[in-house]
């Protein structure tokens, strides 16, 4: 296996934290930044994954700086103890981790909608306990998904339970995330710090490179499933939106940034549309208000 040079240090001294990092976008979104220099905090669920994922990117990267932080998104007081178990400063945060669930039953540890509160009301919660821990100069990034274009948020009904597709309502998750990023964007005016969104297209495992222990796709469908190269993008090429929305000095804070190809499902990044749902204060503020209700997190700004 081929090591990875560190590419030009451009990151070095900066330390940035990425949920969801054993797998998928967070996981090549860790060993690309650790490959520019950067620190990476990997906020993981599972302990075991999350070294199988540190032994991948230290066989790629010999000299990754990392860090393994034990948070489950999915439970409030992981996320305060995690939180507070980080104590060094961040330069930013990608709000990766999320799930998806086909049953209307799932909760959070903490009785919440699975989808709802991990995706959205866990990244949010986190965020606000590490909120201290910022750099004056930090970005957040929420990651997004194409299926925020068709949902819609009622705030005051967050956490009831759905109905409809399991799709919808990861759509409603994201754009939920979304928002808060758009929210979070409009009270930090005039400092430093950014908030800013990005989404990886339409990503899939076949297309990714292996990695031993974190991604691993049979022969035969990874050479079936490069007929649809043309038109979607693996997860290594999905994790590039977000990492230059999380270190491009271009980026600006209320960005949005996706694939620029066809229906944004690949591409190099562009700077593309979000829905106006999401992006209005009229959503941000009840939003805002609905989850802090739900996590008992306020942040200290």
């Amino acid at each position: 296996m081929d090591a990875l040079p560190l590419q030009h240090h451009d990151l070095a001294g900066r330390t940035i934290l990425v949920t969801g990092a054993n797998a998928g976008i967070g996981y090549w979104c860790a060993e690309r930044l650790a490959a520019r220099g950067a620190r990476v905090v990997l906020g993981c669920r599972s302990a075991e994954r999350a070294q199988t994922a540190v032994d991948a990117i230290l066989a790629r990267v010999p000299g990754a700086v990392l860090r393994v932080v034990s948070v489950d998104l999915g439970s409030l007081e992981s996320i305060e103890r995690g939180a507070a178990g980080i104590g060094e400063r961040l330069d930013a945060v990608i709000c990766n981790a999320g799930v998806k669930t086909a049953r209307r039953q799932d909760r959070t540890t903490d009785g919440l909608d699975l989808m709802m509160g991990t995706n959205f009301l866990g990244h949010f919660a986190l965020v606000g306990r590490v909120e201290p821990l910022l750099a004056d100069d930090a970005r957040v990034v929420a990651v997004g998904s194409l299926a925020h274009r068709f949902a819609h948020l009622d705030p005051a009904r967050l956490t009831d339970p759905w109905r409809g597709s399991s799709l919808k309502q990861y759509g409603r998750s994201k754009a939920a995330l979304m928002a808060f990023a758009f929210e979070l964007d409009r009270r930090w005016s005039g400092s430093a710090r950014s908030a800013v969104c990005a989404h990886p297209g339409y990503a899939v495992d076949p297309l990714t490179a292996t990695r031993e222990g974190v991604i691993e796709t049979p022969a035969p469908v990874r050479a079936l499933a490069t007929l649809a190269r043309p038109l979607v993008q693996g997860k290594d090429d999905g994790a590039t939106p977000v990492i230059h929305a999380a270190t491009a000095t271009e980026v600006t804070s209320g960005d949005y940034w996706g694939p620029g190809g066809m229906l944004e499902f690949r591409g190099a990044p562009v700077r593309v549309k979000a829905s106006d749902e999401v992006r209005a204060a009229s959503t941000g503020v009840p939003l805002w208000s609905a989850a802090e209700k739900s996590t008992g997190v306020r942040f200290p700004a």
